[in-house]
């Protein structure tokens, strides 16, 4: 009798030790999700719409105004990062292909003994970083207009003469402020997948060739090479 009475405080205890062994939250429901913005804005509006006290449509229309300026501000920062997702790959190439003859012409120029050598050399160097400001400080809410590609269509160089106007007003404009303007084209991408870029891959130019840029002509030889593996 003993021992069966023993045997089921053990089956209890077990029992007791299984129920405690659950871990905490195991029975918590997920919290709700909160309302979006817009729907916010949607039952407010409705709210409004009925007849309410004059301190009440006050403190409504209030929260609403400040709902309408988040919502402004979400839908412009949307637009920025699908125009950013775009257009961010041609801007990288972009900008190392100018980098890279900035640095070629800087090295020739430090060598040059001519004078008419060196004032071409200037003249060059001086509409590469004119390229390289386009490229640095474009327009976020603009789709990227490529220096590469489009060759003297009208239509493209025109909006490309436009878009430097307009940068170089936007910097004039920061420099007035006191403040630094933000680079849209940055050098943040290191994780690219280039391997399906086909700009850098063709019609190298001797410029190109003989940059003194170890970093970027090793990337460049590797996505030769990885071309030549996807297409074999």
């Amino acid at each position: 009798m003993a021992h069966g009475g023993y045997s089921k405080r053990r089956v209890a205890e077990g029992n007791r030790v299984g129920r405690r062994s659950k871990g905490p939250g195991v029975d918590k429901k997920p919290k709700p999700k909160a309302p979006s913005l817009k729907n916010q804005i949607r039952s407010i509006e409705r709210m409004l719409r009925k007849d309410l006290p004059p301190e009440v449509r006050e403190a409504q229309e209030n929260k609403l105004e400040g709902l309408k300026k988040q919502q402004e501000i979400h839908n412009r920062l949307a637009v920025e990062r699908k125009i950013f997702l775009r257009d961010r790959k041609i801007k990288f190439f972009e900008r190392r292909k100018i980098e890279r003859r900035i640095r070629r012409l800087e090295k020739l120029q430090r060598t040059s003994s001519g004078q008419a050598q060196d004032v071409d050399i200037a003249d060059q160097l001086s509409k590469l970083k004119e390229d390289l400001e386009y490229v640095r400080f474009f327009p976020k809410t603009e789709k990227y207009v490529s220096l590469f590609t489009g060759g003297d269509d009208s239509d493209i160089v025109d909006r490309r003469n436009r878009l430097r106007k307009q940068i170089k007003a936007n910097l004039i404009a920061a420099a007035a402020s006191g403040k630094d303007m933000e680079e849209t084209g940055s050098e943040d991408d290191g994780l690219l997948d280039l391997s399906d870029d086909d700009f850098f891959l063709t019609g190298t130019s001797s410029d190109e060739a003989d940059a003194d840029d170890e970093w970027t002509d090793k990337s460049t030889r590797y996505m030769l090479h990885l071309r030549v593996e996807l297409l074999n």
